[in-house]
């Protein structure tokens, strides 16, 4: 996502994004669409394991409302991510890049928790076409039109978690 995209989901606000880079990488920060602000905030990508000794970057969409490490955040914390395609890699370590066939923005869906900064993590299921030709996981996909009641309606993001991909994707490379 560029810069001037940042700025449109800014409402044309000046920011300057300090850590932004065009692909974001677990721990990398980017803007989060979240539950209590109409703006997104600048969060950090994975979770602290309940040990600390790994990162957490995806939960599953199946499992996420019987995790205790999970459940409550997501009830409480959900999140969109705005992005203009995403990556999976294939067995042979090779990333594919995924997006829109129409290129509009994505939205991911996922939830925050505070830990030493805010954080996100990304929900994911299993993969739909053209992912599922790369990989056996793709994240949660949100339209524009469902970001707010993925947000804001319990009920919505519970029936959410198992709804089909209805978002036309292609791969770019």
């Amino acid at each position: 996502m560029g810069h001037k995209e940042v700025a449109e989901l800014y409402n044309g606000q000046d920011v300057t994004p300090p850590l932004l880079k065009l692909e974001i990488y677990p721990s990398s920060v980017a803007p989060v669409f979240v539950h209590d602000c109409s703006l997104p905030k600048f969060c950090k990508w994975g979770f602290d394991g309940p040990r600390n000794s790994t990162l957490l970057v995806n939960a599953r969409a199946e499992t996420v409302t019987q995790k205790p490490f999970f459940a409550k955040d997501f009830e409480n914390n959900r999140c969109a991510i705005p992005c203009s395609g995403f990556f999976e890699w294939d067995d042979g370590k090779n990333k594919h890049l995924f997006a829109r066939t129409d290129y509009d923005m994505l939205y991911l869906a996922g939830f925050c928790k505070q830990q030493d900064t805010l954080r996100y993590i990304v929900l994911t299921k299993n993969a739909t076409p053209p992912v599922c030709d790369v990989h056996s996981r793709i994240p949660l996909l949100l339209s524009k039109n469902t970001v707010k009641d993925f947000l804001f309606d319990n009920d919505f993001a519970v029936h959410f978690l198992t709804k089909a991909n209805t978002i036309p994707l292609k791969t770019v490379y």
